[in-house]
Formats: C-alpha cells, sequence, structure tokens
C-alpha cells in the first residue's frame, strides 16, 4: 500500500488523544474514586491529588528524554510500546483496588502516553516534506491539547450515564487496541531512522529527578490537614522546602549538563532569543492558572452540592455531570479561541494575540475569583468562557514564538518543550492546591469558630470557607496572569518569516 502520511497522521493522534484524555479525566470523579477507596476528602485529599498530580508528572518526564531515546531505537518500535504501556496502566488503573494502586496505574499510564507526544512529533518529520512539516506538528499539539481538554467533560458523562469511573478506564482498552493494530499498519511503510549519537542519560535522569523533587515538595503542604477535620500543624513538613530547593539545584545541574553535552536532550539555545524564552515564562504561568480552573471548578460544585443535598445518594453522579458541563465553559471557548489566535499570530506575530488573550484571561479570573456561596451556573459559565478565551488565544501564539527559535531539525524538540512546560506549570497548580488551600480552609474553619452560621446554618458555613479558598487560589492564577502579561509585553512583535527549509 502506498504510504498516505495525512492517513498516518490520523491514525497517530487517535492514540495521542486517548492519552490526553486520561490527562483530566479523573478531575470530574475524583470525590466519586475517593469515596469508593474511603478517603476523606477533609483529612486526605492530599494523598488522593496524586491520582492527578502523578499523572500529569510522569506524563510531563517522560515527555523530556523518550524522544530522543526513540531517535535511537526507532520511532515506530518505541510508539507502539508506548501505547502497550499506556492500556497496561489503564487495565490496572481499572481494577485498582487501593488509592496507591491507583496512583501507580495512573504513573504507568502517563509514561506511555506522555512518550508518544515528542514521538508523534518525530514521525511527523518523517512522514511529512518540509513544506508541510509545521501544519502536522501542529495537528498534533491541537490533538493533545483538545484531549485533556475534554476529558474532564468525557468523564463527566459517563459517570452521569454509568455511574462507574472504573468503566473510564476500561474504555481504553478496545479504543486503544484498535488504534494499536491501525497505527502499526499505518506504520509499515515509513522508512526505520535511527541516530548513530548517545543518549544522555545523565541529562534525563536530573530533569526527571528535578521535577520529581519539585512536585512532592509543593505538594508536601497538603498534609497541614492530614491529621484531622481542622488540622494540628503549624506549617508544612520539614522535608518540602528542601525538596523544592533541591529540585532548582538539579535544575541547574541539568543546565550545566546540557551545555557540554554532545547530544543533549533539549536545545538550550532555544532560551537564548528573548521571544522565546519569555514565550517559554508565559506557558508555564498560563499552564498554572488553568490547572487551578481545571481542579477547582469540579471542588467547587461538588461542595456545594454535597452540603446542600446531604442524603441524596446520586449527588455524586450529579455533580460529575455538572462540573464536566460548566468545565465545558473554559475548555470549548479554548479550543474554539485557538483558531483566530492561530490566524492573528501569523499576521501579526506572537505578541499581540498573546497580550489580548492574557488581558482577557485575567479579567475573566478576577471575576470567577469573586465567586461564592450563591453564585449561579450563568455567571461562573460566563466567566469561565471570558478565561477560556483569552487562553485559547494564547495557544498558537506561544508555540509560534517558541517555533521561531527553532531550525527546521529542532521542530518536534521545541513543540514538545511548549506542551511539556505547560504540564510542568500544571504540575505546579494542580500543586499549589493543596500547598495552601488544605491548610487555609483549615484556617478559615478554626477562626470561624464564633460565627453564628457554625449553629444556625453549618451547612452555609463550611461552603462560604470552600467559597473563600476557592476565590483566593484563583486570585493566585490571576497573579501568574499577571506575571505572564509582563513577559509577553516584553515579546518581539514582528511576524514569522521562515526561510528554513
Amino acid at each position: 500500500m502506498p504510504n498516505k502520511p495525512a492517513f498516518t497522521l490520523a491514525l497517530i493522534c487517535l492514540a495521542i488523544f486517548l492519552g490526553a484524555l486520561d490527562l483530566t479525566v479523573v478531575s470530574a470523579v475524583l470525590p466519586r474514586v475517593m469515596l469508593d477507596m474511603r478517603v476523606s476528602i477533609d483529612t486526605d485529599l492530599n494523598r488522593a491529588a496524586w491520582v492527578v498530580s502523578g499523572y500529569l508528572l510522569a506524563y510531563t518526564v517522560s515527555m523530556t528524554f523518550m524522544g530522543r531515546l526513540s531517535d535511537l531505537l526507532g520511532r515506530q518500535r518505541v510508539y507502539l510500546i508506548c501505547l502497550g504501556i499506556f492500556l497496561v496502566g489503564s487495565a490496572l488503573a481499572a481494577a485498582a483496588t487501593s488509592l496507591e494502586m491507583l496512583i501507580l496505574a495512573r504513573v504507568v499510564q502517563a509514561f506511555g502516553a506522555g512518550a508518544m507526544v515528542p514521538i508523534s512529533m518525530a514521525l511527523a518529520g518523517d512522514l511529512f516534506p518540509p513544506a508541510r512539516r509545521a501544519l502536522a506538528l501542529g495537528v498534533i499539539g491541537a490533538v493533545d491539547t483538545a484531549g485533556w481538554m475534554v476529558g474532564h467533560l468525557y468523564g463527566g458523562v459517563l459517570m452521569r450515564a454509568f455511574d462507574s469511573w472504573r468503566l473510564l478506564f476500561w474504555l481504553n482498552l478496545p479504543i486503544g487496541l484498535v488504534a494499536l493494530a491501525l497505527t502499526w499498519w499505518g506504520l509499515r511503510g515509513v522508512a526505520q531512522r535511527r541516530d548513530q549519537g548517545g543518549f544522555d542519560w545523565l541529562g534525563a535522569l536530573l530533569i526527571s529527578a528535578s521535577l520529581i523533587a519539585f512536585n512532592i515538595g509543593l505538594a508536601a503542604g497538603g498534609e497541614l490537614g492530614a491529621t484531622d477535620f481542622y488540622g494540628q500543624r503549624s506549617g508544612p513538613p520539614p522535608y518540602a522546602l528542601p525538596l523544592v530547593l533541591l529540585a532548582l539545584l538539579l535544575l541547574a545541574a541539568f543546565v550545566w549538563v546540557e551545555r557540554r553535552s554532545a547530544h543533549p536532550l533539549i536545545d538550550l539555545h532555544l532560551f537564548q532569543q528573548r521571544s522565546s524564552a519569555l514565550a517559554c515564562v508565559v506557558n508555564v504561568l498560563v499552564g498554572f492558572t488553568l490547572a487551578l480552573a481545571i481542579t477547582n471548578v469540579p471542588l467547587f460544585i461538588n461542595t456545594r452540592l454535597a452540603l446542600q443535598f446531604p442524603t441524596d445518594p446520586d449527588i455524586l453522579r450529579r455533580a460529575a455531570w455538572e462540573a464536566g458541563w460548566m468545565l465545558s465553559a473554559l475548555t470549548l471557548t479554548m479550543a474554539v479561541a485557538a483558531i483566530p489566535g492561530g490566524a492573528l499570530a501569523g499576521r501579526f506575530g506572537p505578541r499581540p494575540p498573546a497580550l489580548l488573550g492574557l488581558v482577557l484571561a485575567l479579567l475573566g479570573t478576577l471575576l470567577m475569583s469573586r465567586w461564592h456561596t450563591d453564585s449561579t451556573y450563568l455567571t461562573m459559565g460566563l466567566e469561565l468562557a471570558l478565561t477560556g478565551t483569552g487562553l485559547g488565544l494564547l495557544i498558537s501564539p506561544v508555540a509560534e514564538a517558541v517555533m521561531q527559535a527553532a531550525t527546521s531539525t529542532q521542530r518536534g524538540s521545541a513543540s514538545a518543550l511548549v506542551i511539556a512546560l505547560r504540564l510542568v506549570g500544571m504540575t505546579a497548580g494542580v500543586a499549589s492546591l493543596t500547598l495552601y488551600g488544605v491548610p487555609r480552609q483549615d484556617a478559615l474553619r478554626r477562626a470561624g469558630v464564633d460565627n453564628p452560621l457554625v449553629t444556625s446554618d453549618p451547612a452555609r458555613f463550611l461552603m462560604d470557607v470552600a467559597a473563600q479558598v476557592v476565590g483566593e487560589t484563583f486570585l493566585l492564577g490571576a497573579a501568574a496572569l499577571g506575571l505572564a502579561l509582563l513577559a509577553a509585553w516584553w515579546m518581539r512583535s514582528s511576524p514569522r518569516v521562515d526561510t528554513s527549509p
């Protein structure tokens, strides 16, 4: 059969979409998972958060070095192996009998799923001529983004229909096996290309250790609420700050090693151009804010419904449904706005649409910080849509600014860097909810012991506390977007002129 690059790309994207879907699929069903696993939302939220943050971390770590490994061993082979790893993780997650087993299964899933993204970008370079390569890379990035954007809605719909979070993982198996067979078939005619260079094992070890230490150090703040309902600790555990400092030290060592490596994992020249470096900063900060929204909305809706209808046995199912649809106001507007964002970046350069997007996202996040117990879904949806429009306008300009600094042989690694940095920001955002949110909630509960609502309407009191914490974490997101706005202001505004082959 003659090679049909567009058809092969579609097959590759099916597996990428499936892996990205699982990045956020549990956000809408996490409360039900915690209930089934007998995990308290008041005292064990820090452990349950690893169902999300563990996937984010492993997804990002695998992305940093598996692309290079596929250059050495053969991209098709490594891609199919990674898809198989994802399916094994899905089966383990569906059969998990404890929270720890579920977290481990999610890590296995993510290691396979994250690796498929940069490998697929390298495959696109093999499949398409230079004139069509950038478009193919853009399609892969869009599919990856679309997957994690609709994951929460997919989870909410399935929970509403079948009331089973395990089904989310079981369904991966038949879909994934079909994708595995079709992708193997589609890649048969693609020539195997192998680099004769070496692999930077030290660099891979350093960047992986840095990401792991950073995430665990930030997530340690959740243990503030691990003692009882109100918490009894005056500060983070003693290992939190040292781990964060160790992460920064390991990152510095990684940079030192990469500058001297004959075969670096990441070409540091991408950071020597001002627009590219600032776009990377913007991407991390945007990921941080996005994670807050994706996690805060289901928590807000679940808490409110659980307190309003404490005896309703179907309340978690209803909450998953409503949270999924409410978050679609954010994510679907992101997807729609990404199209004009790309058109504007192509015409005016990355800076103008990036500035416009950040202003809209900042305004929307500030409005969301004012949510309260009686906020309506209409108000919440409009504010989420405003934020999503702003964030969507940013997707293409940020990627374009990084791609401008890349040569024709660096486009795959540059695209992977864009996605990886956004996920680093999302990992930090999820971790910040336990680092800040849990102790703040405990402090407000203790401070409100004399509040008349404690005795007259305890559910209202607890919801007021939850709403205040959600609002304050959205202010953290607004602060991150403010910094991103300053970074975008210093980006160069000239449109791209690509003369590379």
